[in-house]
């Protein structure tokens, strides 16, 4: 019987992970490439896999802000008063396996490189066109390559797909980019369904004042000390043997036509999000989502009503949340949800949604005052304002029923 992939990364892992403890945690700069449908909703289960049994950050840089949540088995974390990569680091106090870092849209293949990251991981879907933004990926790291200056080492995960096709297609973008390229990547385990929980403990936005550069380098001069020897996480390496068993096989993969047509920017993974946010909340350059534990946006927006927010939690549960100003839009989007629920989870491929439950639906206001009216309505109000402490300003957000 041949092994799976799984089986491959097991026997791997006996041989290159190390058995000594790490004396810091890692730090992994994340880069997605064309991912499926919703593509940023699979970095919180992939940050929430690699934490496993222990604690992972996951850092999201935007254009004006940082989104940063923590994974994992911590308990009583709370960081959702922070106003800084620096008072995160202060307020966790369970040991952290591994910082992952999403890098800004519009960061250059430059500046990747000279991140002071431990491991690059390629986020991949199997498809041909991510297949393609792989390669274009990994060609504009290579090319702002220095003369003399190392690689990184890259790992490649696929997600979104059944075994076989991310076998698959993990083996072209490997051998393309051992053959074109002279790239060696390592293969980490796929990651086929996202599921419905997504063991975020605690999670802040607060505003961006760092390129990823200087924001990495901040992280690991406030970290515990770097491990001498920093290992992949687990994974399996394609063989050579197999490259040259299947190099014939490339003769009909048109890389290189396909590398040469238009297709869409390979990191910039939500190119309209920074301008969606900015309608949301005046109080806010952040999702409402991002100030609920446990609750992570989606795209799909009912078509009359695109500045109305809609979210899912760890249950599989809508909630639909808004400013206190569109009360009304509020019901209706929630009405709207509940009747078009199977089109919404077809848009969220890997989401299983609870088809019995109503959406919940969440207000914001600025004025605690202005919504007393509104309590036992059954609707969950949340105060969001900004407040200033110690000359610093930052965003408080608290329920109030």
């Amino acid at each position: 019987m041949t092994p799976s992939s799984e089986q491959y990364a097991e026997l791997a892992a006996m041989f290159t992970t190390s058995t000594e403890p790490s004396s810091g945690a890692s730090i992994e700069l994340l880069l997605p490439a064309h991912l499926p449908v919703q593509g940023g909703l699979w970095l919180v289960p992939y940050a929430g896999r690699e934490a496993q049994s222990g604690n992972s950050v996951l850092v999201r840089m935007h254009e004006d802000s940082v989104d940063v949540a923590f994974i994992g088995s911590g308990g009583n974390v709370d960081i959702t008063s922070c106003t800084s990569i620096e008072e995160v680091i202060e307020r966790i106090d369970d040991p952290i396996e591994n910082w992952i870092v999403q890098p800004p849209s519009d960061v250059d293949s430059t500046s990747l490189l000279h991140c002071d990251a431990d491991y690059v991981t390629l986020l991949s879907g199997a498809d041909q066109a991510a297949v393609v933004g792989a390669y274009r990926l990994l060609k504009g790291l290579v090319s702002a390559k220095g003369k003399g200056e190392e690689f990184p080492p890259v790992r490649l995960v696929i997600v979104g797909a059944e075994e076989r096709a991310s076998s698959e297609a993990a083996s072209r973008i490997v051998q393309t980019a051992h053959h074109q390229l002279g790239v060696s990547l390592e293969v980490g385990h796929p990651l086929p369904a996202m599921g419905s929980t997504s063991n975020v403990v605690s999670q802040v936005n607060f505003p961006r004042i760092s390129n990823v550069v200087d924001f990495i380098g901040r992280l690991r001069r406030d970290t515990e000390e770097v491990p001498a020897t920093t290992e992949l996480p687990t994974t399996h390496r394609f063989a050579t043997d197999d490259l040259q068993q299947q190099e014939a096989q490339l003769q009909d993969v048109p890389f290189v036509n396909e590398v040469t047509k238009p297709v869409e920017p390979t990191v910039q993974e939500n190119p309209k999000e920074p301008e969606r946010i900015g309608k949301e909340t005046s109080n806010s350059q952040t999702r409402f989502a991002s100030h609920i534990a446990g609750l992570i946006s989606i795209e799909p927006r009912c078509p009359d009503f695109e500045h109305i927010e809609l979210a899912v939690d760890s249950t599989g549960s809508l909630h639909v949340l808004a400013s206190v100003e569109n009360f009304r839009e509020v019901t209706i989007v929630g009405a709207w949800a509940t009747r078009h629920r199977a089109i919404l989870q077809m848009a969220c491929s890997g989401i299983q949604f609870d088809t019995t439950s109503v959406p919940v639906q969440h207000l914001f206001t600025s004025t605690a005052a202005s919504v007393a009216d509104l309590h036992g309505s059954g609707v969950k109000l949340h105060l969001l304002t900004e407040v200033e402490v110690e000359c610093k300003t930052g965003v408080f957000c608290t329920p109030l029923n």
